[in-house]
């Protein structure tokens, strides 16, 4: 018996579902637009809460916390143990972080200023805030954040947010 092809309609397409297609979890290129952008935007403080405010619609804040707020507190990602992951690469860093800061008292309040512009805009963010803080205190992370004057400028930072 021979056996005949079906016919098949032309211009059909598959379609997937939304709730079916996922993004990839890629937190260095959320790390590079970041840094990027940051590096950017110069010495003014201004200036880069204007940035964050601003890529929030681009960038999907509530997927990377985490990532964000090591960058805005260490100046790039942080690895299990407390150290920077990319401490050799410049180009992978900031220094519109809260180690970098000068250890004066009005500094470290305009970046407390920054983080309680982030966190009204973004709401959901203020979680994820809390436990970066919760993380920067545990002990075994203290010790690698004390080489940054960490000890001085918490109290500062702390009590604005």
């Amino acid at each position: 018996m021979n056996k005949h092809q079906k016919p098949v309609l032309t211009g059909q397409r598959f379609k997937t579902r939304k709730r079916d297609e996922k993004e990839k979890f890629e937190p260095t290129v959320f790390r590079d637009t970041l840094v990027q952008g940051l590096n950017e935007a110069g010495d003014d403080l201004e200036a880069v809460a204007k940035f964050l405010d601003s890529t929030g619609s681009r960038l999907d804040y509530r997927r990377y916390a985490d990532t964000l707020f090591d960058i805005l507190v260490a100046g790039s990602m942080l690895a299990p143990g407390g150290t920077r992951i990319d401490d050799g690469d410049k180009t992978k860093m900031t220094n519109h972080c809260v180690f970098s800061a000068n250890e004066d008292h009005e500094t470290i309040r305009n970046y407390a200023q920054v983080f309680n512009k982030l966190i009204r805009r973004y709401k959901y963010l203020e979680k994820a805030f809390e436990d970066e803080m919760k993380k920067a205190l545990q002990p075994h992370l203290l010790s690698s954040f004390l080489k940054h004057g960490w000890q001085k400028k918490m109290p500062t930072l702390l009590p604005r947010l």
